[in-house]
């Protein structure tokens, strides 16, 4: 099934030995027909090649953006009441300056990603970092609603771009155990940024105004874009021969614009408002159209095997289910922490640091523990404790407290998360083909991106539903833990039917795939 395979070997340094076999291809279920066969080796990574100082440097830019991209989803959420005052914005306009944001990259999202093998990973994600540097100061210097909306809205068009585009340079960049060490930092600085949001976005508001909230990003941006364009490599897959699939484009940002509207509207109207039931129906309806299309296009935004392929598909429900439980608990936790326990919303971006950290320890340690447990069964583990985790919160009350009913489980769910995301993304990138690694990636941060809307939108109802605060938060969690647990009786059912991604052994690059 194989192109070709690693076998694992690291020195007392800690460099990566690996030696690549070439193997022959063999198609795999869902993947390429019989008789496709590629006789030609895959390139290498620039982690065989580049020395551990550039690829540090290569690493430092890629989680960079990926902090930028996360940290956006926390740190203008503290600055709403005051961006709200500011200007004069009804309850209605504030909503859209959160979910203009989110419309605009989960539609774009596939699109970006296919747009990065076409035209180049490096090229992608140097222009989306550019497109959102440039739109944070559009929003930051805002004088009215219709500016601020218009630099939300492109600011999540350029994290679309960026988003897959940085995830596929750390998966073709680095090999073998690198990789796994690589993916390891990108997951635990995942988690982190939305701790530091708050915390960062309580500092700002509060020592100097909303709008560095938003400008905040265009310094960072400048230097990540600065930092990429010097020492990442041009990418070898990029194929501007390609011709984009233009119907399916328009398809899938239609049809993925339609479901997260549908989500978000959903989390503010109920699952009977009429928009919220056209949104979802709409999206649905383009969706299939879009799935239609690509099964007969010459050259689709989005090969049908990218999804039919077993492992893949488990990685991406699982990934789903994991956005879900983990955006519900930022979410419900939070309303928990400031308008049961009164905290401030510095306090409240403190009072989670305890989750990045645990995840941060659990993170950087899971290359060492994919030599022993195979991804799959690692990621069964992270479920079940982030399970029992929800589950400790659902029995919050009204005079809970955040030492003895809280910090626990907070830090449970950061272990949880943090072996169960690293394998889940080896699993998804390290069978894929180079040259569809960018609309990979793309399926991959749309999993996270209709999950987490899709967890607020249902576990909402029970929250608004209940008498109080805390009876609200604690059935939202009650919801998440049952969530967690069809998750690990997913992961359960994918660790009987996988095998490692690298054949036999993990720690196999991304550049050794199966079609």
């Amino acid at each position: 099934m194989t192109a070709d395979a690693d076998a694992p070997g690291t020195g007392a340094s800690g460099v990566d030995t690996t030696t690549r076999v070439r193997r022959p291809v063999v198609p795999d279920q869902g993947d390429a027909p019989p008789g496709r066969a590629d006789d030609s080796a895959p390139p290498p990574a620039a982690g065989e090649t580049a020395g551990p100082s550039a690829l540090g440097l290569i690493l430092v830019a890629i989680v960079g953006a990926e902090f930028m991209l996360q940290l956006d989803g926390t740190i203008v959420a503290v600055a709403l009441p005051k961006m709200q005052s500011a200007l004069d914005l009804s309850a209605g306009s504030l909503s859209w300056v959160v979910n203009g944001f989110l419309l605009a990259f989960g539609g774009l999202l596939l699109l970006g990603g296919r747009l990065g093998d076409v035209l180049g990973h490096r090229t992608t994600f140097l222009a989306g970092i550019s497109l959102l540097a440039a739109a944070s100061l559009l929003a930051g210097l805002a004088s009215n609603f219709g500016l601020l909306l218009t630099g939300r809205v492109l600011q999540g068009s350029g994290a679309a771009l960026a988003g897959p585009a940085g995830l596929a340079l750390l998966a073709t960049t680095f090999a073998g155990v690198r990789q796994q060490r690589a993916f390891a930092v990108y997951s635990t600085v995942t988690g982190l940024a939305a701790s530091a949001g708050m915390v960062l976005g309580g500092i700002l508001t509060d020592l100097t105004s909303w709008r560095w909230t938003l400008l905040i990003n265009a310094p960072i941006g400048l230097a990540v874009v600065l930092l990429a364009a010097r020492v990442v490599p041009p990418a070898g897959h990029a194929d501007g021969r390609k011709p984009l699939d233009l119907i399916g484009a328009i398809l899938s940002v239609t049809g993925m614009t339609g479901l997260v509207y549908g989500f978000v509207r959903a989390a503010d109207s109920g699952w009977s408002d009429s928009g919220t039931i056209a949104g979802l129906v709409a999206g649905a309806v383009l969706l299939v159209g879009f799935v239609l299309r690509e099964a007969q296009a010459s050259s689709p935004l989005l090969p049908l095997r990218v999804l039919t392929h077993r492992g893949r598909a488990g990685a991406f429900l699982n990934l789903l289910l994991m956005a879900f439980v983990l955006t519900s608990f930022l979410f419900f936790l939070t309303q928990f922490l400031q308008r049961v326990l009164d905290l401030t919303p510095l306090v409240t971006g403190l009072a989670f640091l305890p989750f990045g950290v645990a995840l941060l320890l659990v993170a950087r340690n899971v290359p060492k523990i994919l030599t022993k447990v195979p991804p799959p069964v690692l990621a069964l583990i992270g479920f079940v404790v982030m399970g029992l985790a929800m589950l400790w919160l659902s029995r919050l009350e009204a005079d809970s407290s955040y030492p003895v009913d809280i910090l626990v489980p907070i830090i449970l769910l950061g272990a949880g998360a943090g072996a169960a995301v690293v394998p889940l993304n080896l699993i998804v990138l390290s069978q894929t083909a180079p040259e569809e690694i960018g609309v990979t990636s793309a399926v991959l941060q749309s999993a996270l991106s209709v999950g987490g809307s899709l967890g607020l939108a249902v576990l909402l109802s029970q929250f608004t539903g209940a008498s109080d605060v805390a009876t609200g938060a604690a059935h939202a969690f009650r919801g998440g833990a049952v969530i967690a647990a069809v998750a690990a009786v997913a992961a359960c059912l994918s660790t009987s039917q996988h095998r490692s991604p690298s054949g036999s052994r993990p720690g196999r690059s991304v550049t050794g795939t199966d079609r």
